[in-house]
Parts: structure tokens; C-alpha cells; sequence
């Protein structure tokens, strides 16, 4: 395998991770393992495609986006169903999923195409998750670990909007931008090459 293809095939595994994790038991030291090898695969994978030479893609930003999407999913829908969490808390996961899920109505609004930004934000979120499940998982779903969940709701809800008035902002579907900082410069570029192709 060319080093090239390492990042793709290490977000491939990731999402082959996270789609086993729907069939072990949860919270079992297996699922644990799993779900700390899939979280580590999200930290590097997007790291090496930026080092290594030739390794950015538009597949690996899309392989990326639904390995992130999977991850979610799986979490909130096969593995904190186990958790010892407060009963109002689903309500306000469920709204948080929804929402995050509503950040793709600007990208098909202005730029007819869903997508997902990569923002340090983002990325931020998936480390407090991912830390929010390493909690649970070693000091089990008392009043602090709850209280963590409550901010990792508060964060989607705040980084989710953060994505959709970048989305809005920018004049083309641009995955890889890192913050609002980024947009003016990710703009100023697209519009001096779609003037000098003319």
C-alpha cells in the first residue's frame, strides 16, 4: 500500500470500529477497547494526510465526515442507551443531534450540497466526547460525568452554530476551514482563482 492511502485506510478502519461496536455489548472491556482504538484513529488519521505528501483528498475530508457521523451515531444510540444518565438528559441529546444534523440545511441552501466542516472547533468537540466516554467509562454515570454531559451538549450547541454561519459565509463548499478567522482568507483565494480561470 502506497503511504499515500495510509490516512484513507486508517478512517476506513475507524468506521469498520465503530459499526462492531453496535454488536458487543456495551461498556464491556471489548466495547471500551474499541471505542479508544476508533478515537485515536480520529486524532491521527486527518493528521497524517496533512504530513504526508499527497495524502489530502476530497475522499478522505468525505470518508472522514461519515466515520465522524458514524461515530456519533453509535455513541448516542447504542452505547449511551447503557450509561446511568439523568432521565432529561435524552431529550436534550436527541435536540443536540438534531441540531447538529440541521447544520447542513445552509450548505444546501447556498451551496446545494451537504457538508461538514472540519474546524478546530469541531475537532475540539470529538476530543470532549471522546473524554466524556473515557470518564464514564472509568468512574462510571455518577453526578460528575452527568454534569460533563450537560457541557458536551452545551458545546454542540454552540460549535454546531459556529458551523452554520461559517457554511453561510462561505462563498464555496470549503470542508477543511479551520475557524471564522479562515473564512475571509479561504474566500479571498477562491475568488482570485475563479478570476484568473476567466
Amino acid at each position: 500500500m502506497k503511504l499515500k492511502h495510509l490516512p484513507n485506510a486508517i478512517t476506513i478502519s475507524r468506521m469498520l470500529i465503530v459499526i462492531s461496536l453496535i454488536f458487543i455489548p456495551p461498556l464491556t472491556p471489548l466495547s471500551i477497547a474499541l471505542f479508544l482504538i476508533a478515537g485515536i484513529t480520529d486524532m491521527i488519521d486527518g493528521a497524517l494526510a496533512r504530513r504526508i505528501k499527497d495524502a489530502h483528498s476530497n475522499l478522505g475530508a468525505e470518508l472522514d465526515s461519515i466515520a465522524d457521523m458514524l461515530m456519533v451515531i453509535v455513541t448516542v444510540f447504542f452505547i449511551m442507551p447503557a450509561m446511568d444518565l439523568w432521565g432529561w438528559l435524552w431529550f436534550a441529546i436527541l435536540g443536540a443531534l438534531t441540531f447538529k444534523l440541521m447544520s447542513a440545511i445552509p450548505g444546501l441552501i447556498k451551496h446545494r450540497k451537504v457538508f461538514f466542516l472540519h474546524t478546530i472547533s469541531n475537532k475540539i468537540l470529538a476530543m470532549i466526547l471522546f473524554i466524556g466516554a473515557i470518564l464514564y467509562f472509568i468512574f462510571g454515570g455518577h453526578t460528575g460525568v452527568n454534569a460533563y454531559i450537560v457541557f458536551l451538549l452545551a458545546a454542540v450547541f454552540v460549535i454546531t452554530l459556529e458551523e452554520m454561519v461559517i457554511i453561510s459565509m462561505l462563498d464555496y463548499p470549503n470542508k477543511d476551514i479551520k475557524g471564522f478567522w479562515h473564512v475571509k482568507r479561504v474566500n479571498e483565494a477562491y475568488r482570485k482563482s475563479q478570476s484568473s480561470a476567466i
